[in-house]
């Protein structure tokens, strides 16, 4: 059965290019492996940590063939000082995936939610959400839960730089639409959100 798994990791400051030119290799032996390369995205705001979404249709046995391959263990090796050692991977829920291309002069909103309440009352607000910022101009780009660990991961992207963030949000927040979703805030205990960059299969 097919299982969508989510690869956080963070890279050591002042390691990102040490690290990005390792990307495509890690990409290529995933996919060497019956991995699918779905999206992938960089926060640098403060350290920079890897977002990475990726299916397989025997996720186990993938990683096991992984780490048979000599090729993948001297690429962890190489890898290994520009990361700190927080990776997690998680099998997840995909709520959302879009396939959307890069656009010159977009910026990525990478946000995670720590989740309390009932998730489907949740779920049901932000799927309306949703439809309130695309009509605002913001691409949502996926989605997908944890629900064992409580976490909401999503990425949308907008026109401008992060610096414009706030101006660009004031009249998505001022629609009477998205001020009638404000009980969204109940069900998040906590929450993130950060620049972030897209990466493809290979790194730039």
């Amino acid at each position: 059965m097919s299982q969508t798994l989510l690869h956080r990791v963070s890279i050591r400051p002042g390691h990102l290019d040490a690290w990005l030119a390792t990307w495509p290799e890690q990409v290529r032996l995933r996919e060497q492996h019956g991995f699918t390369h779905l999206q992938a995205y960089l926060q640098q705001q403060a350290e920079p940590k890897l977002t990475w979404l990726y299916r397989h249709d025997d996720a186990p046995a993938g990683e096991a063939a992984l780490a048979a391959d000599p090729d993948h263990v001297a690429l962890r090796e190489r890898a290994a000082p520009h990361v700190f050692g927080n990776l997690v991977v998680r099998p997840i829920r995909v709520e959302l995936l879009a396939d959307r291309p890069d656009q010159p002069g977009r910026t990525v909103c990478l946000r995670r939610y720590s989740i309390v309440g009932d998730w489907q009352q949740f779920l049901a607000l932000w799927r309306r959400i949703v439809v309130v910022r695309e009509r605002h101009g913001f691409r949502c780009l996926f989605a997908v839960a944890d629900e064992p660990k409580d976490l909401f991961t999503w990425a949308f992207d907008f026109t401008g730089t992060w610096d414009d963030f706030a101006a660009v949000q004031r009249p998505y927040y001022h629609d009477p639409e998205r001020v009638a979703l404000r009980a969204v805030f109940d069900y998040m205990a906590d929450y993130s959100l950060d620049p972030a960059c897209r990466l493809g299969r290979v790194s730039g």
